[in-house]
């Protein structure tokens, strides 16, 4: 669960008669229970929303929890997470290769799921194991 606490960029393209959630690129600074902050885009908010409950309201959702984590040699390590401007700027690496996530799903299976995947479809809960977990300064999740 986070807060949202206030609206960092409007977005100007979502402009047509009618209001659609699911295409607002509108910014906003949400706030996790360990105090911690992140920007996200009111779109994705609206779709961790909607994607967590059926056409009645009931809460619903696929992912059970995330399990256990494991990367292999091509994922990048922490030193070659970033590289530097020219004016000697650190910019992070954007990459989640190598990096594979056990979900367990709400039927009691499990599967191994590559990060990106995970990422797109649960970005919340990927952001709670990985602080969870202490891998939140990992490349791949920064």
């Amino acid at each position: 669960m986070a807060k949202v606490k206030r609206k960092v960029k409007s977005d100007d393209r979502n402009s047509s008669n009618f209001y659609n959630p699911l295409r607002d690129h509108s910014m906003y600074e949400i706030q996790f229970p360990d105090g911690t902050t992140d920007e996200v885009e009111a779109n994705l908010i609206a779709e961790c929303m909607v994607s967590g409950c059926d056409p009645e309201g009931r809460q619903y959702r696929m992912l059970r929890e995330i399990s256990d984590h494991r990367k292999d040699n091509t994922a990048l390590n922490v030193a070659d997470g970033s590289y530097q401007t020219r004016a000697g700027n650190p910019i992070p690496k954007r990459t989640t290769k190598g990096w594979k996530l056990l979900i367990e799903w709400v039927d009691g299976s499990m599967d191994w799921v590559r990060l990106a995947e995970t990422k797109d479809a649960y970005p919340v809960q990927v952001a709670e194991y990985a602080l969870a977990n202490g891998i939140a300064h990992e490349p791949a999740f920064n």
